[in-house]
């Protein structure tokens, strides 16, 4: 039986994750990475002092979306508890989802009746956004309270983006896309079918048909709509939906499955999503953009706060080192890594380092060269006291391969960290 052995002094853990750090040789950095090319001493002092490694965020070879490989990071094995993009939208914008609910990511969009069937015109309904958005989420709640005997729910998200939810029993999340997606605008909305054969799978995909059809029937006569024509704009007058998940039964919050707790500054909603789904408490603070042009003081400024109230895990995510991947901006990349390392150093100047445990990641590699996620491992370092010090000198995806902590799995991060903590999960006696 597992317990936690708890010897003095205890430590506490602060985790900056760099999202889509990771990159491959860039021709046009001399066949160097992004990484390799920035001038980063904070980084590369940390690595020089501490321990690093080359880290599998999911298994070899695997390309962790941003939800994923965040799960894996926080210390959950996603082929297990991975919930789908809908739960996560969902808890982001602080939707409380019990086990057993399915939650789609949805779209408000404008649709035309031809031959019978639904023509997607624009699934984004010209952008909708705003109180025309929320006050068609009102109007469809108010409307639609239940489909047969399952309990719905519609809750705006940002701009024409909102999130539609199922309670029920016998409910199941596999059931496809009503969205035929933006390259396929002109053609007709999807019905939805089971994905397996079985009868939650029917009974859900049946019912949810049903609802999406009786959302445009009340759409189409919203006066939101009516007001939106008049001034020339696109009519919200349809429902599309996709990427149905249901938070699985099982997960333990945080807090008991390791014994400490924890607190996530993060600029994007999917990953705060997946904290709350864990149990861990977070933010998206004012001034981040989740791009190149953050505001990285605004960031670590939050952070800061987090580590004063005494979470033992403090978690930073911060996102522009991926855009500038998906966007094939190496130089960029390399920029903004410099703008990290040098707030980044703002920060640990004003925390007790000899009282915490220090680790900088990646959550998966966007190569500038592919321009999206790749398998590749990230690098890995773990700095504090009484950890091990190898002989790396530079923190990067070719100097941490040669990393006394070797190559992990993402799993396996927090635990590590615990155990430097002085807060090992023991296993036997």
């Amino acid at each position: 039986m597992s317990e936690y052995w708890s010897p003095k002094p205890l430590y506490r853990s602060v985790v900056l994750i760099l999202d889509g750090l990771g990159d491959r040789p860039v021709p046009e950095l001399g066949g160097r990475t992004p990484l390799q090319v920035a001038r980063k001493p904070t980084l590369d002092s940390l690595a020089a002092e501490g321990v690093t490694g080359i880290m599998d965020v999911i298994e070899p070879g695997v390309r962790p979306g941003t939800d994923t490989g965040h799960m894996a990071l926080f210390g959950y094995d996603p082929y297990r508890f991975y919930p789908g993009r809908g739960p996560l939208e969902a808890a982001g914008i602080g939707v409380e989802l019990k086990p057993g609910d399915v939650a789609l990511r949805a779209n408000f969009a404008t649709v035309r009746e031809e031959g019978g069937r639904l023509i997607v015109v624009d699934r984004r309904a010209g952008r909708i956004r705003g109180e025309d958005a929320e006050a068609l989420t009102r109007y469809l709640n108010e409307r639609i309270g239940s489909v047969d005997d399952v309990r719905v729910s519609f809750h705006h998200a940002t701009a024409h983006r909102l999130v539609v939810v199922l309670r029920g029993d016998s409910l199941s999340p596999r059931v496809s896309d009503s969205d035929p997606g933006t390259a396929r605008e002109g053609e007709p909305v999807r019905e939805v079918k089971p994905l397996t054969n079985d009868p939650e799978s029917e009974r859900t995909a049946r019912i949810l048909w049903k609802l999406l059809l009786r959302a445009h029937e009340e759409l189409e006569r919203c006066p939101v709509n009516e007001e939106r024509v008049k001034r020339g704009l696109l009519p919200a007058n349809a429902v599309l939906t996709r990427g149905a998940g249901m938070v699985p039964y099982g997960i333990v919050p945080f807090r008991e499955q390791f014994g400490a707790t924890a607190y996530l500054v993060a600029e994007e909603a999917t990953v705060l999503g997946v904290a709350r789904i864990l149990g861990i408490e977070g933010e998206i603070p004012g001034g981040s953009t989740a791009d190149l042009d953050t505001d990285l003081d605004a960031i670590f400024n939050r952070a800061l706060d987090a580590y004063r109230r005494g979470y033992e895990f403090v978690f930073i995510h911060v996102k522009g080192t991926d855009i500038a991947g998906h966007d094939a901006k190496p130089l960029e990349k390399a920029r903004f890594i410099e703008r990290v390392d040098e707030a980044f150093a703002g920060f640990l100047s004003r925390i007790d380092r000899g009282k915490t445990i220090v680790a900088v990641t990646a959550d998966h590699s966007t190569p500038c060269t592919v321009r999206d996620h790749s398998g590749d491992p990230v690098p890995l370092l773990i700095n504090g006291p009484g950890v091990r010090r190898d002989d790396v000198t530079s923190f990067d995806e070719i100097s941490c391969a040669r990393g006394g902590l070797g190559r992990i799995r993402g799993v396996n991060l927090v635990r590590i960290l615990l155990d430097l903590m002085n807060k090992p999960i023991m296993f036997g006696e």
